[in-house]
């Protein structure tokens, strides 16, 4: 039952990701609704198999990297739905679902993964676990927005001014939504990395030096990125570039915790 739910899951958010980019490109207003309908019910399966696949009752939860990919695909669809309700950013999900379906599939690998050990479980741990897993969701929107940013100010630049762009927000909506996710991302981060020093001194686990060294560089990128903004008045592509280049080192942290678990290492 676990397996056939985990592929139909999959299956929601592969065929979301077909009918989003299908919008994206040459979609109506009307068919926005079609693949909003099919991401909706690819969280819901994704929520039954995450009760299916809840720990027993004094279990750590988010113990494995697994649980964790599976959690932040899951956290992100809703995050994204909450940003959508609020602002029309519709479209934004042909490049929000797919990070949504890799995180979802990344986490299908979870049976050769190696949970935390149990001396190591804490509270510390767990708040560590919340932050980056919530730090994660904010950023991956930003990431969307200056994706989506960069296409836009190119068709502006090229005078394109049909199909895909004006199905796309607008550009100061697009650097709002980015400025914001950042603002709500960066403060997780700062808190996930002080957690996560603090765990990795008391496990003792000096092979987690290399996945913080990455995370302390997504985290200066994303300082300049805010420092920039309110200084030097970044926004626009420059602040998306920076925006891309730190998510690009967030998944870069996750992808180090995920190759430390597959190796066997606790």
């Amino acid at each position: 039952m676990k397996a056939g739910l985990f592929i139909a899951t999959a299956i929601l958010y592969a065929v979301a990701c077909i009918l989003y980019l299908f919008v994206l490109t040459r979609g109506s207003e009307k068919a926005q609704r079609v693949p909003g309908t099919v991401f909706v019910a690819a969280l819901g399966a994704h929520l039954a198999f995450l009760l299916l696949e809840a720990p027993a009752a004094g279990e750590l939860p988010l113990s494995d990297i697994s649980q964790i990919l599976s959690v932040s695909s899951f956290g992100l669809g809703i995050a994204f739905l909450l940003a959508s309700y609020r602002v029309d950013v519709t479209v934004l999900g042909a490049f929000v679902v797919p990070v949504s379906l890799m995180l979802f599939l990344a986490s299908g690998l979870g049976s050769s993964y190696a949970p935390v050990s149990p001396k190591v479980q804490s509270v510390m741990l767990t708040l560590h676990i919340g932050a980056n897993v919530l730090g994660l969701i904010a950023f991956t929107l930003a990431f969307a927005a200056g994706v989506a940013y960069m296409i836009q100010e190119r068709l502006l630049r090229r005078r394109q001014l049909s199909g895909v762009f004006q199905r796309l927000p607008s550009l100061d909506v697009l650097d709002t939504m980015g400025l914001r996710a950042v603002l709500l991302g960066f403060p997780l981060l700062t808190f996930g990395m002080i957690t996560g020093t603090f765990w990795l001194l008391r496990s003792g686990g000096a092979d987690f030096y290399f996945s913080q060294a990455l995370g302390l560089v997504a985290w200066a990128i994303f300082a300049g990125v805010i420092v920039l903004r309110a200084v030097a008045g970044w926004q626009g592509r420059k602040a998306a570039l920076g925006t891309m280049v730190g998510f690009f080192f967030t998944l870069l942290v996750l992808a180090g915790y995920a190759v430390r678990a597959a190796s066997g290492s606790a």
